[in-house]
């Protein structure tokens, strides 16, 4: 599982190169429900012991949605639940199991025109449900799409994102310290490719601005928009859901930047305002697949 102890979310899968082999090991021969049994033993340690996320989720619900106490713990274990299995579902991908998959679309053509036209644009992702195992499951060879993400990652999944990322025609772009990744993201949109990273995280970023999320307020960043906004291209928003045992839900919404308002900087948290809107409207809907497993939300 992830590490969610911290207060600041590290993006790290847990398990050691041990656990995460065994597992894809297990998937070879059997059906990922095998996995979901497995892990609901070793749930109830999570939810016990990593106290910080425990809190932090609670308090998304207590605080966004005005739940008591009761009803946001329940939440919060189903919102583990949640997570162990898309967790698993991309075990059993990387296993051989993709095949295996369904994948629903919702407005995919808002996608597919874009692709069909000879500028770059940007997708921006979420924590909820699995977003990256959209790049696992769906393929386009028009345009190579330039994903960011973020260090730390053991060796083994560095190696299975890599493998199943190439085949679907996405570059991994490795976040570092000294910034080189923005050039990396401008002259792919430069050359007409797609580049893909999540929004709803701040994940160090001094660039934020503060929305309303419900009952609660909440620091989103600004960076993804103020990229798109400088480079004046075009911003879709893209949610992934788990539905069901081997069947997702793709869901693409357009973030139309208002071309009048100026400076970059405002139109970009424009765009930002725009995408916090959307992601309310689709966590709402699906309130225990979006996994924020720290401290994000603050009272009004």
């Amino acid at each position: 599982m992830a590490n969610t102890t911290s207060d600041k979310w590290k993006g790290v899968t847990g398990g050691g190169s041990f656990g995460q082999r065994a597992l894809i090991s297990i998937f070879r021969h059997c059906d990922v429900r095998v996995g979901y049994v497995m892990m609901y033993f070793a749930m109830p340690f999570y939810l016990i012991f990593a106290g910080k996320a425990r809190r932090a989720s609670i308090h998304y619900f207590r605080w966004v949605y005005g739940y008591g106490y009761w009803k946001s713990l329940w939440y919060c274990w189903l919102s583990y639940i949640n997570f162990g299995k898309v967790i698993l579902d991309r075990f059993a991908v990387f296993a051989g199991q993709k095949d295996r998959f369904e994948v629903e679309e919702d407005c995919m053509e808002l996608f597919n025109d874009l692709v069909a036209q000879p500028g770059g644009f940007m997708m921006v992702g979420s924590h909820t449900g699995n977003y990256e195992i959209c790049g696992y499951l769906l393929r386009q060879d028009i345009k190579k799409i330039y994903t960011l993400v973020f260090g730390g990652e053991g060796a083994v999944l560095q190696h299975q994102r890599y493998v199943q990322w190439m085949r679907n025609n996405v570059e991994m772009v490795p976040v570092s310290d000294d910034m080189s990744h923005l050039f990396v993201i401008n002259e792919a949109l430069q050359e007409g490719g797609i580049v893909s990273m999540p929004a709803d995280r701040l994940l160090g970023s001094a660039k934020s601005v503060t929305c309303k999320f419900g009952q609660a307020v909440a620091d989103f960043p600004v960076g993804p928009f103020s990229v798109a906004a400088i480079r004046n291209v075009p911003v879709l928003a893209v949610f992934v859901f788990r539905m069901a045992t081997y069947r997702y839900k793709v869901i693409v919404r357009r973030i139309d930047a208002d071309e009048n308002i100026r400076p970059a900087k405002l139109r970009a948290e424009s765009m930002a305002k725009e995408y916090v809107n959307l992601l309310y409207s689709q966590v709402s809907e699906n309130q225990c697949q979006w996994f924020n497993f720290f401290e994000f939300f603050r009272k009004e």
